[in-house]
């Protein structure tokens, strides 16, 4: 079977589901509107090529048997281009590409287009993928992009990039507003519960999150 085989269908609508956090067969099967029994046949198939793996189980409720719930086993990209002069896929293992090279794809598929520049410059003009721990995207209209940024130098960061102007090619500005903490000023914002950080935990879209800070910050705390 082509590895992208698996990731058509069916499978595709479990793995989009995984996406989104860990699952039983049972309650994939309610989501996806196919049967228990194909679900688990097809789990069993994702498993063996490594796409997905067992959680721990969790037991129910009710008495019966622990639900098996199934997580994302590997972050990956198929891509494919064709044109004059080049035709060619590239499976691309984010976990194994540099820090620049999981930011340009994250934005890729997490931003409208039109939104791609601004950020991709704000990223080249300063340091900040090398000085953030966490750089997620909250949300944007016509004028603004607002990030959330974690990192030891809060400071720094928050004097340098907390409201920067960018000039797109088409000579139109956004700016870029950044909202930047260190893990322990969210965490105990979280413990607060506080909307403002319990807000911007639940609405990041990661775009760099070189220790896992979002997810870790939303299992503990939301």
């Amino acid at each position: 079977m082509e590895f992208e085989d698996l990731l058509t269908k069916s499978k595709w609508s479990i793995l989009k589901e995984l996406a989104k956090g860990e699952k039983s067969a049972v309650e994939i099967a309610k989501k996806t509107n196919q049967s228990i029994a194909n679900v688990t046949q097809q789990l069993q198939l994702l498993e063996a090529y490594n796409l997905v793996k067992k959680a721990k189980q969790v037991k129910e409720k009710k008495a019966g048997k622990p639900r098996t719930p199934y997580v994302l086993s590997q972050e990956i990209v198929l891509a494919s281009m064709l044109k004059p002069g080049v035709a060619d896929k590239k499976l691309l293992k984010l976990k194994e590409l540099d820090e620049c090279h999981r930011f340009l794809l994250n934005i890729f598929f997490i931003l409208n287009p039109e939104d791609h520049y601004y950020l991709i410059k704000f990223a080249c003009i300063t340091d900040i993928i090398k000085k953030a721990d966490t750089i997620a995207y909250l949300n944007s209209d016509d004028k603004e992009i607002e990030i959330m940024i974690i990192t030891e130098h809060t400071c720094e960061v928050r004097e340098k990039y907390s409201n920067m102007n960018i000039t797109g090619l088409d000579g139109k500005t956004k700016k870029i507003i950044s909202w930047t903490h260190n893990k322990k000023e969210i965490e105990e914002g979280l413990e607060r519960k506080e909307d403002y950080f319990i807000n911007l935990v639940k609405n990041s879209r990661e775009l760099i999150d070189k220790k896992d800070n979002i997810k870790e910050l939303r299992q503990a705390n939301l």
